[in-house]
């Protein structure tokens, strides 16, 4: 099934690069990112642990124990500008690729889903027709569609960057999330990590 998203060219960006897509059979927690960047060193993964983003979701996973889990993006190719500079995907690249997205739910049946930043929670709402509550500071709020717990939360690259002092607080409640809707034994530990 996913082996089908590795050879999308639904639209022009496959030709930037192939679609950036992990081997996976399932999968407890998803975690879903805007684009994919230009494949260098991060070894064609999205969301890898040498962007800013999988560092913090690296941190997240690791003191948690946590094994099953799936990276992804909206938009599964690279992006590109005229000059081959990465760029924010258009609307209609974002319409042609969440069919690709919601394949992948459906065939992964994650317990969470990270959306990671407000275009991909705007993506979501717009598909299934929905709209999130707004979370107020690091109270994330989800909404369950297909008993799948849907969790749009700041993105980690913004933390990273803007937000460093509350990068705590942040990580503390993601792991929160996870461990009361996943299968992770040590709970006291994970979330005090």
């Amino acid at each position: 099934m996913l082996k089908q998203i590795k050879q999308c060219q639904k639209c022009n960006l496959y030709q930037n690069q192939p679609p950036l897509i992990e081997e996976c059979e399932a999968c407890d927690v998803m975690w879903v990112g805007l684009s994919a960047k230009k494949i260098t060193d991060n070894k064609g993964m999205p969301l890898a642990p040498s962007t800013n983003t999988g560092k913090i979701i690296a941190e997240i996973e690791e003191t948690i124990g946590l094994d099953k889990s799936y990276k992804t993006n909206l938009v599964k190719c690279a992006p590109l500008d005229d000059n081959s500079k990465l760029r924010y995907p258009k609307k209609e690249e974002v319409g042609v690729c969440i069919e690709n997205l919601i394949v992948e739910i459906k065939y992964l049946q994650p317990k969470v889903i990270f959306l990671l930043g407000t275009q991909v929670k705007e993506a979501i709402e717009q598909y299934y027709e929905i709209n999130f509550p707004k979370s107020v500071e690091y109270d994330f709020i989800s909404l369950s569609i297909d008993n799948i717990k849907f969790v749009p939360i700041q993105h980690p690259s913004y933390i990273h960057i803007y937000k460093q002092k509350e990068k705590y607080k942040y990580i503390q409640n993601i792991k929160r999330i996870i461990v009361q809707n996943t299968l992770i034994q040590d709970v006291k530990k994970a979330v005090d990590e």
